[in-house]
């Protein structure tokens, strides 16, 4: 495959970049998904192999001999100029002959063989990046399932970060940047800073459910890893006052009111007044009623099968859980999230 970009494809086309470290189960789960789309036209599916050390080498080779537009290339364990993560991306991108490349992750794959076709309707002239919702697969803690969902729901009104692995790039606009020259210094975050440094108005969100992937639970490890590098990446990100403070507001609007009815419900219970007490008790319940509800439509507008009862635990614990993250972040080693 030719990686300049003066030799990219014309025609209508799309490039599928995956990186893959030590994943040959998953690989062999979602490959096949990716691999059998009802595309209009011709695509290509590039594994980019991290120096894997199990099974990945033979499963890529058993799928190649089954799929002829699957292709991989891999990059050496001795790498040490980039992050592992950013330059599996950039060898993909470079190595891709459309115009049009979407980067997933190996545990990832799509909820229909309408996907590439759907995403493909947000790739106009006037567009550099498309967001796609990325969900977990049901059974996944609710948490993460509900905060992968919130911050997708924040992408709708100013992108300025990516949180999921269904993001399609213009190979053009990512080598006219430079790839990642401009965040070497970092581990991670990669896809936070393609989508960073892209003007708002080239960014298009994906909203039908046919662009919709399905990522498979990742370890607890994993989860907790991607939000304390997130902590040290958004130091470097623009465009983050107004999401930050509107989700300071919408949590601390969420606590106070309901403190101030329980707090209501325990003076009147405490002076034994009766209608104060109805009418905290009957706020109490409406409260949780409109807050529940709120949740529920937002939930299952994105396939979201979350327990009705958690729900509102989910939002109320976005907070205290992002309190947590950032207490582990002030007491890490800073230089963990940095390139050696």
């Amino acid at each position: 495959m030719n990686s300049d970009t003066d030799n990219i494809s014309p025609r209508k086309g799309l490039s599928i970049v995956l990186t893959a470290h030590d994943q040959a189960a998953e690989l062999e789960r979602n490959l096949p998904v990716l691999l059998e789309q009802d595309y209009d036209s011709d695509y290509e599916v590039i594994v980019v192999d991290e120096s894997s050390t199990d099974e990945t080498s033979d499963v890529l080779k058993r799928l190649k001999a089954k799929y002829p537009r699957l292709y991989t290339t891999y990059i050496p364990g001795s790498s040490h100029y980039l992050s592992r993560k950013k330059l599996a991306i950039t060898v993909g991108i470079k190595a891709a002959r459309n115009e049009w490349v979407i980067l997933t992750e190996a545990g990832c794959r799509p909820e229909n063989g309408e996907w590439l076709n759907a995403m493909e309707e947000y790739m106009t002239d006037d567009v550099d990046i498309v967001c796609g919702y990325t969900g977990f697969d049901s059974g996944t803690k609710s948490h993460y399932a509900y905060y992968r969902m919130i911050n997708f729901c924040r992408q709708l009104f100013r992108p300025y970060r990516y949180d999921g692995a269904n993001l399609a790039v213009r190979k053009s606009a990512f080598m006219e940047r430079n790839g990642f020259l401009k965040n070497l210094q970092f581990l991670r975050g990669e896809l936070d800073f393609i989508v960073n440094e892209t003007e708002p108005q080239r960014i298009a969100v994906a909203k039908a459910p046919e662009t919709w992937l399905r990522q498979e639970e990742p370890s607890r490890k994993d989860w907790v890893n991607r939000q304390l590098f997130y902590m040290q990446t958004r130091r470097s990100l623009d465009r983050t006052f107004l999401p930050r403070l509107l989700f300071v507001l919408w949590q601390s609007i969420l606590h106070l009111s309901i403190l101030l009815i329980v707090a209501l419900l325990a003076y009147a219970v405490y002076k034994h007044n009766a209608t104060y007490t109805g009418v905290a008790a009957g706020a109490l319940v409406l409260w949780a009623v409109a807050h529940t509800f709120l949740c529920y439509r937002m939930s299952r507008k994105y396939g979201e099968e979350i327990p009705v009862w958690k729900l509102q635990m989910c939002d109320l614990s976005l907070a205290w859980h992002h309190l947590y993250y950032q207490l582990r972040y002030a007491l890490s080693n800073k230089n963990d999230f940095l390139r050696k």
